[in-house]
């Protein structure tokens, strides 16, 4: 994922936490147990793994966070989000974790008045936020970085409803195994199409969800779900379910809406 370093290295560090490889599940016999959701090695022991991890489980920024729109706040200064995606070229990858589908870099996006670059979007099965205590089936977050490394990720809820064709194109040609990778220039992705009519949403100051959980993250979760067929869900199911972090304590950080 060359074209996505920055010259700093908080840029590098960002890229480099967000590629298949660092994301790959640990091989039998390695010293260090490797994170997941469930077991010995779930969510509320991912601030034990490794010294590196420590703010899983001390961080006062965590994410994600159960959403209560009656406490959200109006935000008189937050600007509309702007996406400038265009049709890339297929690049999906099973990292151990999810589906994880690549930009070309090409796609941009306007994102509190600054220009971000797509870096790649992945699927967690059970939503990762809640409103006011509901789980939705499915939630898509689209990953962008600025050309300083800062990082801001929009979350899209997924219902169950009618079938979503973009979804059908990237489900029907998910790898089945850990660690592979389908790369197919005649198949186009455009992101746009996982985006929701309305572009309403909620924001906060977070992290990222998995180890080393670092708070970085500007969270933009948008209000309207995108549907899919429950057919498209078992779908995902089969390959990956249950895979969401337990919400986290908002605490003292501002919850706004737009």
């Amino acid at each position: 994922m060359k074209q996505f370093l920055a010259k700093s290295s908080v840029a590098l560090f960002v890229t480099c936490m967000f590629s298949a490889t660092a994301l790959l599940a640990s091989e039998p016999g390695q010293d260090e147990p490797h994170w997941g959701y469930e077991g010995v090695a779930g969510p509320e022991k991912w601030g034990s793994l490794k010294s590196g991890h420590k703010v899983c489980g001390e961080g006062e920024r965590q994410s994600p966070i159960d959403i209560k729109p009656s406490q959200a706040v109006q935000g008189k200064t937050l600007d509309d989000i702007f996406v400038h995606y265009t049709d890339a070229p297929l690049n999906i990858v099973n990292n151990g974790h999810t589906i994880q589908v690549n930009s070309d870099g090409h796609s941009k996006a306007v994102i509190g008045g600054k220009e971000f670059s797509l870096v790649q979007f992945h699927f967690h099965e059970g939503s990762e936020h809640t409103v006011d205590g509901k789980r939705h089936p499915m939630e898509l977050h689209l990953v962008h970085q600025s050309e300083v490394g800062e990082l801001a990720v929009i979350g899209v809820f997924m219902d169950i409803g009618e079938p979503n064709e973009a979804i059908k194109t990237i489900f029907d040609n998910m790898p089945t195994q850990a660690g592979e990778q389908k790369i197919d220039d005649s198949i186009k992705i455009n992101a746009t199409d996982l985006l929701p009519d309305r572009r309403g949403y909620y924001h906060y100051l977070g992290s990222l969800t998995t180890p080393p959980c670092t708070q970085i993250v500007e969270w933009y979760v948008m209000k309207e779900p995108i549907t899919i067929s429950e057919a498209q869900h078992e779908q995902y199911r089969k390959l990956y379910k249950g895979t969401y972090r337990p919400t986290q304590e908002l605490g003292k950080r501002k919850l706004l809406h737009k």
